[in-house]
């Protein structure tokens, strides 16, 4: 694992599940799907950009992981809400853990890095260097970034809340600092998040959305097709 946390006993119980699924389809029927299927989902709060720096070694241990089936993983990443891609606000590092289905996120607040600007070789190695030394590590570097909308939404009886990804892109980093060239997709993603109690009760309804999970990575995709 690329980061392996120091979990006290009660640690596990914040595990929740996240269940994907890819869409082909515009991202407005797949809204409109998500009103009308069994979990009657409602919009829970304005749609935001989402942008993501993330971080790897340099054997690309997470992408790796994920592409061998690895159940037990974590991702490394720098995350910022808003449509300037460039410039980071109110930033929060996070170290999503994977154990199959379960995830758990470890949050750091990173606001000391505000207005810290990607195209700037000087800001990138300052941020680099505090993550590396948050993790107490020496080895992680930016990798690819990712860029989309996000819809958030919340069943009728508010046990399941969702998130609809869509209008997304992604860059190699390595590039980013001379003239970023983004790959764009043109999928959109379907995400469920729950507390583990209720995991039959999805499992019995999402069959409204879909009969097939998805194993899909923003991270993975974005490196495999940025890096041809």
């Amino acid at each position: 694992m690329l980061y392996e946390p120091d979990f006290k006993n009660d640690d596990k119980s914040l595990f929740r599940f996240e269940r994907k699924w890819l869409f082909k389809t515009n991202h407005l029927d797949l809204l409109n799907k998500s009103f009308k299927s069994s979990f009657n989902f409602n919009i829970q709060h304005p749609k935001r950009n989402v942008n993501s720096l993330y971080f790897d070694d340099h054997n690309y241990t997470s992408v790796k992981q994920n592409l061998d089936g690895v159940s037990d993983k974590s991702k490394i990443r720098l995350r910022w809400y808003g449509k300037d891609i460039f410039l980071i606000s109110n930033a929060k590092l996070e170290i999503k853990v994977k154990k199959n289905f379960l995830n758990y996120k470890i949050l750091y607040d990173m606001k000391d890095l505000n207005n810290k600007n990607l195209k700037k070789l000087n800001d990138v190695k300052h941020i680099t260097t505090k993550i590396n030394r948050i993790l107490n590590k020496k080895i992680l570097i930016p990798t690819v970034t990712t860029h989309y909308e996000r819809f958030y939404l919340i069943s009728l009886n508010k046990k399941i809340r969702a998130t609809i990804d869509y209008n997304l892109k992604g860059t190699n980093f390595m590039h980013f600092n001379y003239n970023p060239v983004f790959k764009n997709s043109s999928n959109s993603i379907l995400e469920l998040k729950y507390d583990k109690k209720f995991d039959q009760y999805v499992r019995k309804n999402c069959t409204s959305i879909s009969n097939r999970y998805s194993k899909n990575s923003k991270y993975v995709y974005f490196v495999m097709n940025c890096y041809k």
